[in-house]
């Protein structure tokens, strides 16, 4: 009897559904961390062996998808997003085969929806974009309640909520449609944890250059706040900082981008030259951009070389009228009026205008005005964070000598405020900002609108909120066209964090 049993227990077993496993190991999670420092080949091997020798694990089919957003959003390539589309519905339905019951199968699911949104966004599919954030959402509130103590989740939960604090009021239609709410606040402090718990607990090591990469990203475009940025890179400057830069592309970029942003070019230019670039990384042409601006922003005479490099090379369509017009400025300043026409008429031709740097260009290029080249070379120098040399570019002639148009005037005072904002002279700072916005508030240029976030961020400084709320406010009545989106994304920030 109890032999019979036994044999009817077996069979019965063998009857029961196989549920796929999630198996996060050592070895997919050393797939993970190649992958995220974009070495796709050798991250792509050790999840095929995983496959073999661990067929009922779902985990690679997951990480997978991760080397398809990550080539998708580097390269902006629409014959290689046609291609690799079909991957998603395939690793959807073979994670919904698995376990219902891990923290990992609301959370892969909800990160490839959110992967492709990000993807899609890049080719204008935004309707299925918001659709699947929407998805993703949803499924890591589900898993939050469900495991509220699953860091991973709120990776994805982080970016969401600070995104969806920015956006501009002309545009909050679509947070009703996304089905999103959060802030920045709540946003930085749920990335803050995830970077928390990867540099304290060995078993979320893997999100560590994840959760930088996004928090300086948010710290960059959301919180224009240079104190806060310097904190951040400093998680990038232990006694790894050389070999983390120079081993992964993605915290290249993002040392890069704070020292840049915080006036500390010419370390941004120490950082970019040597960054990795042999064949085992994916190429990561952005960062020649990045390269040029900043060497022409240090007015490098071989700054065009890495400017023509990434025009030559990126199959995308973001930044491309921005570095025709950064390679005209290149030769304006070098007095060649010739060539900086030839450029920026390959600005009108090329490339397209979603992010505000190419529709600025584009503006440029249609108006065919040649930049004040005094002013031009006052505006490289402050964004290279060289203050003096700008404000001494400025000074050294009376305005009079060099401003010919109302578009002069405006930008020598606009740019005025700017370099003594940087400087820490805020009384001349606020004299510059209002005497811009007083005289350019009816123009389609940004002085004005920028004055106002500038007054802003300073108010806000201050601890003055009345003052701080009611510059951030005045941005969104400015009739700006330049940079119009960024502006008024930020300055729906400031408001938010005053909330």
């Amino acid at each position: 009897m109890k032999k019979n049993s036994l044999v009817i227990f077996f069979v019965f077993s063998l009857c029961l559904p196989s549920f796929a496993s999630f198996d996060f190991n050592a070895n997919c999670k050393s797939a993970y961390e190649k992958i995220v420092s974009l070495r796709f080949d050798e991250g792509l091997a050790l999840l095929k062996t995983e496959k073999t020798t661990n067929p009922e694990n779902v985990i690679p089919y997951y990480v997978e998808n991760y080397v398809d957003f990550l080539k998708l959003f580097i390269s902006e390539d629409a014959t290689l997003f046609n291609t690799l589309e079909p991957n998603k519905d395939l690793r959807i339905a073979k994670i919904k085969e698995s376990d219902e019951d891990s923290p990992y199968y609301n959370y892969c699911l909800a990160e490839i929806n959110l992967q492709w949104a990000f993807s899609r966004i890049k080719f204008k599919e935004y309707f299925t974009a918001v659709s699947e954030i929407n998805k993703a959402y949803k499924l890591l509130e589900e898993n939050e309640k469900k495991f509220p103590d699953f860091v991973p989740n709120h990776k994805g939960l982080g970016l969401l909520h600070a995104i969806i604090g920015t956006i501009p009021d002309d545009f909050k239609w679509t947070t009703t449609l996304i089905g999103v709410t959060g802030t920045i606040k709540q946003g930085v402090s749920e990335l803050a944890s995830v970077l928390s718990s990867s540099m304290k607990n060995s078993e979320y090591r893997y999100l560590k250059t994840e959760s930088i990469f996004m928090l300086t990203f948010i710290q960059l475009n959301f919180q224009s706040n240079k104190v806060q940025a310097i904190k951040l890179g400093k998680y990038l400057e232990d006694t790894s900082y050389v070999s983390l830069t120079k081993c992964n592309p993605l915290l290249c970029y993002a040392a890069a981008s704070i020292a840049i942003r915080t006036g500390a070019n010419d370390k941004a230019i120490e950082i970019l030259l040597s960054r990795p670039k042999t064949s085992e990384y994916y190429p990561f042409y952005y960062l020649d951009y990045l390269t040029g601006v900043a060497k022409l922003n240090r007015l490098d005479f071989d700054c065009y070389k890495y400017l023509t490099s990434f025009l030559t090379n990126f199959k995308g369509q973001n930044y491309i009228k921005a570095a025709w017009q950064k390679l005209a400025w290149y030769y304006l300043i070098n007095k060649n009026t010739q060539k900086y026409t030839e450029k920026m008429g390959y600005a009108v031709t090329f490339g397209n205008a979603m992010v505000d740097e190419d529709n600025q260009a584009l503006l440029e290029a249609k108006s065919k005005t040649i930049p004040n080249t005094r002013l031009l070379i006052a505006r490289l120098l402050f964004d290279g964070g060289y203050y003096q040399q700008a404000l001494d570019s400025l000074t050294r002639l009376k305005p009079d000598v060099f401003c010919v148009t109302t578009k002069d005037y405006l930008e020598y005072t606009y740019r005025l405020g700017r370099i003594y904002d940087d400087l820490g002279n805020s009384t001349q700072a606020i004299l510059f900002y209002q005497m811009t916005i007083s005289n350019g508030s009816e123009f389609t240029y940004y002085y004005a609108a920028n004055s106002s976030l500038q007054l802003g961020l300073i108010y806000e400084n201050l601890k003055d909120t009345v003052k701080a709320k009611y510059y951030y406010g005045l941005c969104s009545t400015m009739k700006n066209t330049e940079y119009k989106n960024s502006i008024s994304q930020k300055a729906k920030a400031g408001l938010n964090r005053l909330q």
